[in-house]
């Protein structure tokens, strides 16, 4: 069969007009390259055909594999036509050369179309409709720029196309009725999924060509669905490619490039050197050769490359046909010739330097043939619808209804469906290389896709024994995907690429907010999987356009700390495998915006640009904050992290800072520099001091507070406080004290002495000023006048500045500090632009980049020194949770994200504060300049010790035999350190003096009171809330205010109700327990208007204070009233022992006060309420957090379990109306809902708990209301009392009496004798003596008027003849009756008792 296969070919190629020409022979391509190659069979039934790049653009260099591809189709078919089976369903080929050119594609398809008829008028076909075999397919060049544009062509052509590439396939994926036998990117796609899963990863970084972004973007999205992250995608032509590479997360490389960009790719050193898996997907090509000669497996290469290509068969007999053609025939043919010459790199014309063609034995041919990708595909494809022909041609009613005579919509539907339903098995006629498989085809979107497209994934590594492969995967497609996976995971090390938690590509952001990139800096811009993010004042104004010039050393301290961590501590091994972004906000120097940017970063993602790449950062990565910003920002921000809000370690340095709360500092606190200061006042003799203080400076504010608290106790006194406030002139010309303490900033400090000497003060010669804070800098302001101030002292903290970094500073350029807020600082400094977008804000002045700080300029920097020792804490707390988390160090683990934060700041609460201050002197050295020289220094453990002795100067000069004081001598001046400052630290305790207050009205410096307070508060008015809060827009808390409302009423009725029945004495005896209750109870109501309003520092402090104050009281009560009836149960009547009603007063106001100390730390609390952000919005908050409120609550469940236990004790009793009953029901129900209430509260999210606080209080009360006062307002709304005339009674009369008691029927007759107890609460003066008490024992009838025993008339008592009793009003009758009395009535066995409250009594109405 194969040499008469040959046989046919030769026809064929004789048959055709085709002469291509060699290029060495022709200068220019021939017109005949475009002449069409045919096979036209006899009695050709059916016709596939189109355009096929035979040549490259110029139409003269050939393309060996399209040659391949028009032999293979020919070959094919000559197998099909050839099987006696097919005579009447024999199809031919129609193959036209494009010179891959997408103009020559279109007319080529076009010709190929017209030869079928496709063109013709249905009146022009009725001739020739027999001669014209019927199209079935056209088929689409292979290369990518023909298919697109012959896709565009046929969008209208409702016609079957045939693909045999992907380049093909991907160009017609959106249009209907595509056939295709080649994977497609989808299948691709999953096969990669799949591996991913064998390799148990799910993050890749994607390398790709940079010219076809839908492919990368299709693979990307499959990725996405199936939770496989792409970290980056890389363009291969990228400078910094192998960088990029190096710092991605991901450990796994998908390559979408064809194996020549691979190759250079990886034959870079610094690429092959990385331990990565590459993924190298040859998807229209053949797989990349890796074996012993390739230059990719070189010595030192780490990477482990998995090849996935399609599963190619090696169809030998195909390539045994086609080099017996290309043997026997390329002398004849110029086609044959082309190739050849071309493959083979030989001459038939024998040109020099050229080998001679005829030379070429058939080993040098098999050796130099590569079988082309696209043949086995194009066999598949040329089968499938010849059998599809068949198909057509045996179904008797396709074959009369002649559906596809000519090109139709109805012929293509018919076509797809038979394609749909084929199932065609390769026989004995067929190839052998097919044999036994079967052709079958399934819909895939738009596309007719084969069934059963193999991929192999085969992973090569190096080892010892050179390159190694072994397939990992091997992948066949379907309707149902078939994997088949090997274990090689076990035999080999492979990597595994893992999404950590928390990055941008993890699939944490499905909405990312862009942020201005001048507000936002990261040094080094990449991902990294954590960042130490500080907050700066960059610039300040309304618009945050005006740049500030205070400290630039702040944020490069904050840099230099974090890039030197490890370098200083290297025998440390500090956070090994754990890289970390330094992140600078700009918070434009307002609380509001860094609170913004905190809140924003902890809750959203948010992109922003720098250095041209992509930064995204994501909720959770950031994993603490340093806080260096003014002191006013840094209150708020404080004020934030201590709410609780955020779980996030902040470190500041906020002197103020309290570190039991969730911000940590290293600087020394205000109360340890008031201790200091105090320490060297009290050593120098310096008792009586003025203060000047810079008002507006919250810092220096803040200090003086604190010294201005424990002044007096330490024997200092405060003359007079000058607040600098604003520029102008003093004119103060009289001093009160020696010294003067500045709590001011440098500047104020300089502007002050300046001005004082300006004015001529005839007292600033021979006055000391002491430097506290920001002060110390005061001569860097003002140069000119500094002999003036020798003797100056300064109580500074510990200068803990490292030297690198002083010698860092005095080197950095912008050169070498490439960070825009830098290059902002230098810009502004020296007038001059350094990048071309800045060029005309400084009149075309461009800096060197060689500009220095002045880094004299910069002062002490005590903040930076600090801000540099917290952030060292800080990494140092990191280190060790890292280490004790992440065992094996390898990297960030998911204990260390989910717990690393929580346990960061356990440590740095117990980390201890800096208490170390040095004392200076200002003093001239050798050269006559002025420096600050150490005198001494202070600390908690080692007290303040001298270093070397004072030295006093006057006007300039030393005064060696001359020593300042400053001590108040009364009666000349006078201390108002004598009031309370506890509650008023600052408030002013004497009226401003009245001399010269007009001269001062425009001066630089004001003089006030030593006790003047300044108030920084800004909080809103709780009236204000009521009308403008944002409370309004929630309906629930209308629905809420209505409830509180009905709830308070009802009590202020029961409480109106019980008052008006004791001013008409129905309700008797002393009820000053039962109204306290039900005052408890109004205020329990009441609270609960406060958790409805918005918060303010007011309404804060009433949440807190009340709701704790309003229980106390009523559980209070219920304790006392308990033990009342415990003693009146344990007492009874006898007369001998009396128990004072104000002993358990004594008691309840004892249980009360111990509230009111506690409520005092809360009325005491500085700040109750803080700044937030809520959806982008500012609004207040309550500072205290849930765990707070719950401890704040602790005494009033303390009070609600020992009411529980007490009454639960006095259940049994039965006095007063079985009270203790009611009494310990109400204890019982209250402690069910504060176990509800207090699981809910720690539960629930933050937006919810103060409803949960107002359902509880309703409930409680109610609860309260109900039990304890709802019997009692039954009786007194359902009984009246009325007067019945007193008789002994019998025991008759007794058991006959029961019906008639209102509660205990059992309960025995109380005589109106023996002791009051406080328990039966009556005032009742009608008692009897033992003796008539006897005489009731007598049995009395209605016959006997004798008397019992013998009592003389001293002994006895006589009896009442009235007694008041309660009765149902629908039985008041005349209570003196006969008749009621023969009824059964007997006054006496009712008891004593006022029904309405446990502390009332009726009382008896005795007959004169």
């Amino acid at each position: 069969m194969s040499q008469k296969i040959f046989y046919i070919f030769y026809v064929t190629l004789i048959s055709t007009s085709l002469n291509v020409v060699h290029s060495s022979s022709k200068l220019k391509a021939s017109c005949s390259v475009y002449d069409p190659f045919k096979v036209l069979p006899d009695n050709n039934k059916f016709q596939i055909g189109g355009a096929f790049p035979l040549h490259e653009p110029d139409c003269l260099t050939l393309i060996p594999d399209t040659v391949q591809d028009i032999v293979a189709i020919q070959w094919a078919l000559t197998h099909w036509n050839q099987n006696p089976e097919n005579d009447q369903a024999k199809m031919g080929l129609y193959a036209g050369d494009t010179c891959s050119r997408p103009k020559e594609a279109i007319s080529q398809s076009l010709r190929f179309l017209d030869s079928v008829g496709y063109h013709e008028p249905d009146e022009c076909l009725t001739e020739r409709k027999e001669n014209i075999p019927k199209l079935l397919s056209i088929i689409a060049p292979k290369d990518p720029n023909s298919s697109f544009a012959l896709g565009n062509l046929l969008r209208s052509a409702n016609l079957v196309v045939g693909t045999y590439s992907f380049s093909a396939q991907n160009a017609f994926k959106d249009l209907e009725n595509v056939v295709g036998t080649v994977p497609t990117l989808d299948i691709y796609g999953d096969a990669m999924i799949k591996l991913m899963g064998t390799l148990r990863s799910n993050l890749v970084t994607i390398i790709d060509n940079g010219e076809d972004a839908s492919i990368t973007d299709s693979i990307v999205e499959q990725f996405r669905q199936a939770d496989v992250f792409v970290s980056e995608v890389v363009s291969y032509d990228h400078p910094l490619i192998a960088t990029i590479l190096a710092e991605s997360d991901s450990k796994i490389v998908v390559s979408l490039l064809d194996k020549k960009k691979v190759a250079d790719l990886l034959a870079k050193k610094e690429i092959r050197a990385q331990t990565k898996i590459w993924i190298v997907t040859a998807i229209d090509e053949d797989p990349i050769m890796l074996d012993e000669n390739s230059d990719i497996l070189k010595e030192g290469t780490k990477i482990q490359i998995i090849s996935l290509h399609a599963k190619r068969k090696p169809l030998g007999q195909f390539k045994d046909y086609f080099l017996r053609v290309l043997k026997s025939n390329y002398e004849s043919y110029s086609l044959l010739t082309s190739y050849v010459q071309q493959v083979f790199n030989c001459s038939v014309e024998k040109t020099p330097g050229f080998a001679d063609c005829s030379a070429l034995d058939g080993q040098r041919m098999v050796e130099l043939y590569r079988l082309a990708h696209t043949v086995e595909p194009l066999i598949r494809l040329t089968y499938a619808f010849a059998a599809v022909g068949r198909k057509l041609v045996e179904n008797k009613q396709l074959r009369h209804a002649n559906i596809c005579d000519r090109p139709s919509e109805a012929c293509t539907k018919t076509v797809i469906q038979e394609l749909l339903k084929l199932d065609y098995e390769f026989g004995l006629n067929d190839p052998n290389e097919f044999n036994g498989e079967k052709l079958r085809f399934y819909r895939s979107g738009n596309t007719i896709l084969l069934n059963g497209i193999a991929l192999e994934a085969i992973l090569t590594v190096v080892n010892e024994n050179g390159p190694m492969a072994y397939k990992v995967l091997e992948y066949e497609s379907g309707p149902k995907p078939k994997v088949s996976i090997s274990n090689l995971r076990q035999q080999l090390s492979l990597l595994r690429s893992i999404c950590q938690p928390y990055r941008p590509y993890c699939g944490q952001c499905d909405h990312v907010v862009d942020v201005e990139s001048e507000k936002i800096f990261l040094t080094i811009p990449k991902h990294y999987p954590l960042y130490v993010t500080g907050i700066f004042d960059f610039r300040e104004g309304s618009k945050c356009n005006v740049l500030r010039h205070d400290d630039i050393s702040l944020p490069m301290a904050f840099i230099h700390t974090l890039w030197t961590f490890r370098q200083r501590y290297p025998q440390l091994n500090l956070l090994p495998n754990i890289d970390f972004g330094a992140l600078l906000i700009d918070s434009c120097s307002q609380g509001r915006n860094a609170i913004q940017s905190l809140v924003q970063m902890e809750k959203q993602c948010i992109r922003f640009e720098q250095a041209s790449r992509n930064i995204t950062i994501v909720p959770g990565s950031i994993f603490a904050f340093v806080s260096a910003v003014g002191s006013e920002s840094a209150e708020t921000i404080k004020n934030y992290f201590n709410s609780g809000e955020s779980g996030i370690p902040a470190v500041t340095i906020d002197g103020g800072n309290n570190q039991e709360k969730n911000t940590f500092t290293t600087i020394p606190s205000h109360k340890n520099l008031a201790i200091a200061l105090l320490k060297v006042l009290r050593q120098m003799q310096w008792e009586f001091v003025s203060v000047v203080l810079s008002a507006q400076d919250f810092d220096s504010l803040a200090a003086f507070r604190v010294f201005e608290r424990l002044a007096n106790d330490r024997g200092v006194c405060i003359a007079e406080v000058i607040n600098v406030q604003g520029e102008g002139h003093h004119d103060l010309t009289a001093h009160g004290t020696n010294v003067t303490l500045m709590f001011t900033t440098a500047r104020d400090a300089a502007a002050y002495m300046s001005g004082k000497l300006r004015h001529g003060d005839e007292y600033l010669g021979s006055t000391v000023h002491v430097m506290i804070g920001d002060a110390h800098d005061f001569y860097l302001h003002d140069r000119t006048n500094l002999a003036h101030f020798v003797g100056t002292v300064s109580v500074q903290p510990k200068d803990v500045i490292y030297s690198d970094f002083q010698q860092w500073l005095e080197m950095t350029t912008p050169l070498t500090l490439p960070e825009q807020w830098y290059w902002r600082y230098v810009e502004e400094r020296w007038q001059c632009a350094l990048s071309l977008s800045n060029k005309n804000l400084y009149a075309g002045k461009m800096c060197t980049g060689n500009e220095l700080l002045d880094v004299h300029a910069l002062g002490r920097m005590t903040r930076s020194g600090y801000l540099s020792r917290g952030l060292e804490r800080l990494l140092f707390a990191m280190d060790a949770v890292y280490k004790r988390l992440c065992p094996e160090q390898n990297g960030v683990c998911s204990d260390f994200y989910n717990h690393g934060r929580e346990y960061v700041q356990k440590i740095l609460k117990n980390t201890p504060i800096e208490d170390d201050f040095d004392v200076y002197e200002f003093l001239p050295d050798h050269h006559g300049n002025f420096e600050y020289r150490p005198i001494g220094n202070w600390s908690i453990s080692t007290g303040y010790r001298v270093i070397t002795a004072y030295q006093t100067f006057i006007n300039g000069a030393p005064k060696s035999d001359f020593h300042h004081t400053s001590r108040c001598l009364p009666p000349m001046c006078k201390c108002f350190l004598d009031q309370d400052f506890f509650l008023k630290p600052l408030e002013n305790q004497q009226p401003p003096s009245e001399d010269n207050s007009a001269a001062w009205s425009k001066s630089y410096v004001k003089k006030e009171p030593a006790m003047q307070y300044v108030n920084n508060d800004v909080y809103n008015s709780i009236f204000s809330t009521w009308h403008t809060g944002a409370w309004r827009s929630d309906p629930t808390n209308y629905i809420f205010l209505a409830l509180i409302s009905i709830f308070l009423l009802l009590a202020l009725i029961v409480f109106v109700l019980i008052i008006v029945k004791m001013y008409f004495r129905v309700v008797k005896g002393n009820q000053s327990l039962g109204i306290t209750l039900l005052v408890g109870i109004i205020l329990l109501y009441f609270t609960t208007y406060f958790f409805v309003f918005d918060p303010t520092d007011l309404v804060c402090r009433c949440r807190v204070v009340l709701h704790s104050t309003a229980y106390t009281i009523c559980f209070g009560v219920m304790i006392t009233k308990a033990v009342q009836l415990r003693n009146a149960e344990a007492l009874g009547f006898n007369t001998a022992h009396h128990i004072s009603y104000w002993n358990y007063w004594l008691l309840l106001f004892f249980i009360f006060g111990v509230q009111l100390a506690l409520n005092v730390r809360w009325v005491a609390e500085p700040f109750m309420s803080a700044w937030t952000i809520e959806n982008l919005e500012t609004q207040l908050i309550c500072a205290y957090n849930k765990y707070d409120f719950l401890l704040a609550q602790a005494y009033v469940i303390i009070l609600l379990l020992l009411a529980l236990f007490i009454n639960a004790q006095n259940r049994n009793i039965k006095r007063n109306y079985k009270e203790t009953k009611w009494l310990f029901l109400a204890s019982l129900t209250c402690v069910v809902f504060f176990v509800v209430w207090t699981i809910l509260y720690t539960l629930i999210p933050n937006d919810y708990r103060d409803y949960v606080i107002i359902l509880e209080s309703l409930s409680c009360g109610t609860i309260l209301l109900t039990f304890l006062f709802g019997p009692k307002i039954y009786i007194l709304l359902s009984y009246e009392p009325v007067v019945v005339e007193a008789r002994a009674p019998t025991l008759q009369n007794m058991s006959e009496n029961k019906d008639f008691n209102l509660f205990e029927a059992d309960e025995e007759l109380q005589q109106r004798t023996g002791a009051i107890s406080p328990a039966s609460s009556t005032n009742s003066s009608t008692r009897t003596t033992r003796c008539s008490s006897l005489a009731h024992r007598c049995t009395i009838t209605s016959s006997s008027a004798s008397s019992c025993g013998a009592c003389s008339d001293d002994q006895v008592n006589i009896s009442p003849m009235f007694h008041t009793v309660m009765r149902k009003k629908k039985n008041i009758r005349r209570a003196h009756s006969e008749h009621e009395y023969k009824h059964g009535y007997t006054g006496g066995n009712l008891r004593d008792s006022e029904p309405t409250t446990p502390n009332s009594t009726t009382s008896s109405k005795r007959s004169h």
